[in-house]
């Protein structure tokens, strides 16, 4: 009876340390996924497609992000190059009780048209991004469970990170390519430093791996501050097939119109 009710407790115990675990890895990605936003933020953005062979593609775009009435984060982004890519634009609207509003406008097509989720896990204009790593993904949309709470990574580029590791797998698995992912997550920023995404065949296989090879705190014109990325990177481990992403020229709290946020800047780049 006494063995009975010592593993008894020693279940409890296990139960409650899960439950605790689950719960710290929740709270840290939520704080992840909800850093502060700027009011408005502008920026010049330079993706560079690299092959294997080590050929480039240059694709510069411009991207408007504003914190709309609601407080969700509202994102245009607008594609200045190559030729074949040029006038593409792309609107992301976050909603708070249902899924994120995403529209396309293709100029060789002359037409707006709603990204659907179900092609939201496809490369973001052909590059290694797709359209769901362009947004922030909601915390609630995975299931969190903590698997180290002090880990020292070294990411491209040398800079050095002390991290929570985090295992995040998604409650609906047909909305995204991988079948879960693990999270570096940045214990001075809260910036997800690293994060491998698992292969749906072979879940012991990464598929792909991101990492922040370089982020600054930037003060905006109003005197907030601000944890801002400048530099990113997306490998397909797979196809040896990189895109980096550098920021420039970011402005945070400026004059913003909201013009930028509609379709109609979409399909003719003005914002009126």
């Amino acid at each position: 009876m006494k063995i009975l009710k010592k593993l008894a407790l020693a279940s409890l115990a296990l139960a409650l340390g899960t439950a605790v675990f689950a719960d710290e890895a929740y709270d840290i990605v939520q704080k992840s996924s909800t850093l502060k936003a700027p009011d408005t933020s502008t920026a010049t953005m330079m993706l560079y497609n690299i092959e294997k062979s080590g050929q480039t593609e240059e694709m510069p775009m411009k991207q408007y992000g504003r914190t709309n009435k609601q407080g969700l984060i509202d994102t245009v982004f607008d594609i200045r190059g190559p030729a074949g890519k040029k006038d593409t634009r792309v609107l992301q609207m976050e909603r708070s009780k249902r899924e994120d509003d995403r529209w396309i406008y293709m100029p060789k097509l002359k037409q707006v048209r709603r990204i659907p989720m179900g092609e939201r896990y496809k490369q973001f204009v052909g590059c290694e991004f797709t359209y769901n790593d362009m947004a922030v993904r909601h915390v609630d949309d995975d299931k969190h469970e903590m698997l180290e709470k002090d880990v020292s990574i070294t990411v491209p580029g040398g800079r050095k990170y002390q991290c929570w590791k985090i295992k995040s797998i998604p409650l609906k698995k047909s909305e995204v390519e991988y079948s879960y992912r693990i999270q570096y997550i940045d214990k001075e920023t809260y910036l997800p430093a690293k994060v491998e995404y698992f292969d749906k065949k072979n879940q012991n296989q990464i598929m792909k791996t991101y990492t922040t090879e370089d982020w600054i705190y930037l003060t905006s014109k109003t005197g907030k501050k601000y944890t801002m990325r400048m530099k990113a990177r997306m490998a397909n481990n797979k196809t040896g097939r990189e895109t980096v992403l550098e920021i420039k020229e970011p402005i945070m709290d400026g004059p913003m119109s909201d013009a930028y946020f509609t379709q109609q800047y979409l399909s003719s780049g003005k914002a009126k």
